[in-house]
């Protein structure tokens, strides 16, 4: 549920095709033990630090949009998400380059397939700003920023407006800085104004 698992939340509304819980990776598997397969597995594309499932800081930001462009890339290669992933799957991230080296004959790198990713975002909200669907599209229904009912573990739990919109403006806010050369040199794919800013991956491993 994105008030329980913030980053989820985050990608539901800035999502190009829509609420998607398989945009990105759960917030739950920043959880894992440290040395685990997810933990090593999700250093092969990011430095992410042990966060709570409600925490939307900047650095959980970071996670969702890292984890939002692999698995772009993985929807351009027409890869299963159940097999092949940045976690807990089958084959992760450095299988995934290697898969490509196979079955392309192409010699990529990490950096470069999130860059594939990255541009497929970017040419979809252009699209979207194309046919009149802008930034103000970034939304969650109000029953999200409402607390949950009940008794369970998670009565009482909602997402602020205040830290949504902190989230959705770092979510377009140019990254150039911290990505690497592989990135920084190949050009992005403009998005309208109407759209907001281009938003670009974070450093990969």
């Amino acid at each position: 549920m994105p008030q329980h698992k913030r980053s989820l939340g985050l990608i539901y509304a800035v999502n190009a095709f829509g609420a998607d819980h398989q945009s990105s990776e759960h917030d739950s598997m920043l959880r894992a033990k440290p040395g685990s397969l997810q933990r090593r597995r999700l250093a092969e594309i990011g430095e992410f630090g042990d966060m709570d499932l409600r925490d939307l800081s900047d650095d959980k930001v970071r996670f969702a949009y890292t984890t939002q462009c692999f698995y772009s890339a993985l929807d351009t290669l027409g890869l299963c998400q159940f097999v092949w992933g940045p976690s807990w799957q089958l084959y992760g991230p450095s299988e995934t380059v290697e898969l490509v080296h196979a079955g392309t004959g192409w010699d990529a790198t990490m950096s470069e397939l999130m860059q594939i990713g990255e541009r497929k975002i970017n040419l979809m909200r252009a699209f979207n700003a194309r046919e009149g669907i802008g930034k103000e599209a970034d939304t969650l229904p109000k029953k999200l920023f409402q607390p949950l009912t009940g008794k369970g573990p998670t009565a009482g739990v909602a997402l602020t407006q205040e830290e949504f919109a902190h989230a959705r403006a770092r979510t377009t806010s140019s990254r150039a800085a911290t990505r690497p050369p592989a990135i920084r040199r190949a050009p992005s794919s403009p998005i309208s104004a109407s759209s907001g800013s281009r938003t670009r991956c974070p450093a990969a491993r």
